[in-house]
């Protein structure tokens, strides 16, 4: 597969599974500024934006999960995988909340 086709499905997907791939292929881990992300993605729309937002997230959760206790063992890049879906799943409610208060504040 063409490098361009996998810079475009991991910008379509909003993650970068085949990139963390091969990178744990080599032993080696990568990171994003989940927060950054967020609030890019996600920080615009609104309360709408953010419930659908909150479901891809976890989504993404339980996939990293089911993907990582398959064999019944947790690697610490798992771990690691698993724990940056977490802060960027904690990063929408963050925002979330952020847009409801903004929301009641307008109505009060």
């Amino acid at each position: 597969m063409p490098i361009d086709a996998v810079a475009a499905l991991e910008k379509t997907a909003s993650f970068p599974h085949v990139t963390i791939a091969l990178a744990e292929v080599i032993g080696t881990t990568l990171s994003r500024n989940c927060r950054e992300s967020s609030s890019e993605e996600y920080g615009a729309g609104g309360v709408n934006s953010d419930v659908i937002a909150l479901s891809q997230r976890f989504a993404n959760l339980m996939s990293e999960y089911h993907q990582s206790i398959d064999d019944g063992i947790i690697t610490i890049n798992e771990t690691k995988r698993l724990l940056r879906e977490t802060v960027a799943l904690q990063q929408v409610l963050v925002d979330m909340k952020m847009h409801l208060e903004e929301e009641t504040n307008k109505h009060a």
